[in-house]
């Protein structure tokens, strides 16, 4: 005996269409299927079949292209071409669009009444003004006025595939089904999947004729888009069943998927026509968008409540230690957030409870039986068992999260029982019906739809998707703080390396580029104090270098100390002509290294944008350089200017002293590091190594170029405006 389950029957190919107008399936070439009794102007059923797409066209359409309608069909956006046509005295609609390689070509009975588009504005503003909290509500008003039907009710499919009635609305005098349960079986999978397909479906009578289709075989023909596709038996046997004679649903399409149902429902036969069901579908679309904004604003808020506690306990766990103690604060806080009926937090000192939570003892056996299971660091369910006992717990609602499983840092959360009464449309069990003759057994619609009762247990209500990942992220926030801690402590570790050798480098620094004050200072005082008979003019300007000399030594001081340290420098930057300093830096390092015959040229001396002190140091190195090393030479010299590149000023400062050899990969700029040819000359190496860190703070780039015996050029070039 083969048993036909209600899912194996296969609906888009019922191979019959209602009494309501007529259908005709159309090749590239010709007619090859008609619905029975098909009836057109001029053409017997017999020629119609055969006949060209064009031929059909010119009777139902006379005063329309060929050439228009396709472009129609064609259509990415517009795939469906519809017009109100009339034929034997009768209004009708006619809809042509392509499916499975084909064009279909149906017409429907059009209701006298027609729909008045000037009311859309004032449904959709319905909706809106009533809120997300009465929107299935809204709709289902909405949607019998425009239809007349006796019931309207949203009915939304539940986690067990199973459906529920959320809003109704209805004739006074007619029982509520608000609240009712149905089981999936009612809506097949099958059924389902069309749904998605197609998002209209009604049948006007249940009791009226159905016309097969002749030319192609029945399953050649697919109806999934077809409007007056005829419901299958078993369906209007249950439609019957519930004593309703007419039925339409649209489909609740939410992120792709089938979310629920608008079902109607009138106890007399009742045509509800295209133009009807195509406003009824647009209403269904804007409630799911006001839906679907409503529960965006109340994530917002309840992201933002989160996200305000997540900060703070954030805080708390970078800025304290202790984090036990510091998340144990946030204990209730959590609960809530969670629905939850109690909360615990627990770890290898202890463990802190909020609310109603199981004892010690439930406490060990629901670890024991969690870890027996394959989870991977948190384990949700709302119907927990206490295997000892073989029976549901008191906390059927358990989470479990694993904050630190090495540490046995856990934290749970917890829902009572739920005991819910069930009101059933029925009593939710499959029926079959036994064909002995040929050996079949299929399934056969329910007969009663009265209230049937069933009370759940065992189940707490179930855990949101939203309130497990909150609990997700409060654990993967306490992660990362504790390894930002540790990350701390090695740059904590990583800082005292690099202090010590800042410390280093400062006294090198300070050795490094005082030296060239220092002896401008002392010429003068030695000056001033050997030769009696100074003018006064000479004297003051011996008084000059002094004091200018001491106060570059306070800033460079101060500034170097600053920079060696890591301390944060508000370099205050102004633009600056750096000729007078250049001047200065080569009359001081003549005398520093005894090169009375230093043939030199300073010219174009463009302003830079740059900080006092800093642009002093810089050239302070690089003049000092390029004078020290070609001081030997029989006749030294060096050249100093500027020029304006693109939106750079560079200056070039030129030597011919005894040049490098770069070829070697040497990282001239690298702290002590001295080239080979420099042993007869006094330095340590650190010179270079402070122009490119004061270059990098002055955002300016530094290049060099050399021969060894030739001279050496450097090449500085600075943001020409950083205002």
């Amino acid at each position: 005996m083969r048993i036909i389950e209600c899912h194996e029957e296969k609906i888009h190919l019922s191979g019959q269409i209602q009494d309501l107008g007529f259908l005709l399936v159309f090749d590239m070439h010709q007619c090859v299927a008609a619905s029975e009794k098909t009836l057109l102007p001029g053409l017997s059923f017999s020629t119609i079949i055969g006949a060209s797409f064009a031929d059909i066209m010119a009777v139902l359409l006379p005063s329309v292209g060929v050439e228009q309608i396709e472009s129609k069909i064609d259509d990415q956006i517009f795939y469906r071409y519809v017009e109100r046509i009339r034929l034997f005295e009768q209004e009708y609609f006619l809809s042509i669009y392509r499916y499975d390689g084909k064009i279909y070509v149906e017409t429907e009975l059009a209701l006298q009444e027609r729909v008045q588009t000037t009311r859309l504005y004032y449904y959709a503003k319905y909706i809106s003004d009533r809120g997300h909290q009465n929107n299935w509500q809204s709709l289902t008003e909405l949607i019998r006025d425009i239809i007349g039907y006796d019931r309207v009710m949203v009915y939304q499919f539940l986690e067990d595939e199973g459906g529920q009635v959320i809003a109704e609305s209805k004739l006074q005098d007619k029982e509520s089904f608000l609240g009712y349960r149905y089981p999936e079986f009612d809506i097949p999978k099958q059924a389902r999947e069309l749904y998605k397909v197609f998002h209209a479906r009604h049948t006007a009578d249940v009791d009226a004729p159905v016309h097969g289709i002749v030319g192609l075989k029945k399953e050649d023909v697919d109806l999934s888009r077809t409007s007056i596709r005829a419901m299958s038996p078993i369906h209007l046997q249950y439609i019957r069943n519930s004593g309703a004679k007419a039925s339409a649903s649209f489909s609740i399409i939410i992120d792709g998927e089938l979310w629920g149902l608008v079902t109607c429902q009138h106890y007399e036969a009742r045509h509800v026509d295209l133009s009807q069901r195509h406003l009824c579908v647009f209403l269904t679309q804007y409630a799911v968008n006001n839906y679907l904004a409503g529960k965006q604003k109340e994530m917002s808020i309840f992201r933002e409540a989160i996200a305000t506690m997540e900060g703070e306990l954030k805080t708390q766990l970078l800025v304290n230690r202790g984090q036990f103690n510091i998340l144990e604060q946030y204990g209730s806080q959590i609960m809530n957030f969670m629905s939850a009926d109690g909360v615990i937090i627990r770890h290898d000192q202890g463990l802190k409870q909020y609310g109603d939570v199981p004892s010690l003892e439930q406490i060990v056996q629901i670890d024991r039986q969690i870890n027996a299971t394959n989870y991977n660091s948190m384990y949700v369910t709302h119907q927990f068992v206490d295997n000892e006992k073989e029976q549901a717990a008191k906390f059927p609602g358990v989470i479990r999260l694993d904050v630190l499983p090495q540490s046995n840092w856990y934290i749970y959360a917890f829902r009572k029982e739920r005991i819910v009464n069930e009101v059933w449309a029925g009593k939710p069990e499959k029926i079959h019906h036994t064909d002995d003759s040929k050996g079949i057994t299929s399934f056969s619609p329910r007969t009663s739809f009265d209230a049937w009762i069933r009370t759940t247990a065992g189940k707490s209500e179930e855990w949101k998707d939203s309130e497990v990942n909150f609990l997700k992220d409060i654990g993967l926030l306490v992660q990362r703080a504790i390894a930002q801690r540790g990350g701390e402590i090695e740059e904590l570790n990583k800082e005292l390396i690099r202090s010590n050798n800042a410390l280093e480098t400062f006294s090198y620094t300070l050795m490094h580029d005082l030296k060239n004050p220092l002896t401008s200072i002392q010429l003068s005082a030695q000056l001033i104090a050997s030769k009696k008979d100074l003018s006064e003019e000479r004297r003051l300007k011996m008084a000059e270098n002094i004091i200018e000399g001491s106060k570059l030594i306070t800033e460079m001081m101060d500034k170097v100390y600053k920079i060696s340290s890591g301390t944060h420098v508000k370099f205050e930057f102004e633009t600056i002509d750096p000729e007078p300093k250049i001047l200065g830096i080569i009359e001081d390092s003549m005398q520093r290294y005894k090169v009375p015959n230093l043939r030199y040229k300073v010219k174009d001396c463009l302003p830079i944008w740059g900080e006092r002190t800093l642009v002093y140091q810089l050239f302070l190195n690089l003049v000092g350089n390029a004078i020290k090393y070609s001081s030997k030479e029989s006749q030294p010299e060096i050249e100093i200017s500027s020029k304006l590149e693109d939106d750079m000023i560079c200056y070039i400062i030129r030597d011919n002293g005894i040049g490098m050899d770069l070829s070697a990969n040497h990282n001239i700029f690298e702290i002590f590091k001295r080239m080979p040819n420099t042993g007869e000359f006094e330095g340590s190496g650190i010179g270079l190594s402070i122009v490119k860190r004061i270059a990098d703070k002055l955002d300016a780039q530094i290049s060099v170029e050399s021969k060894l015996g030739s001279g050496t050029t450097f090449f500085v070039c600075f943001k020409h405006n950083r205002r």
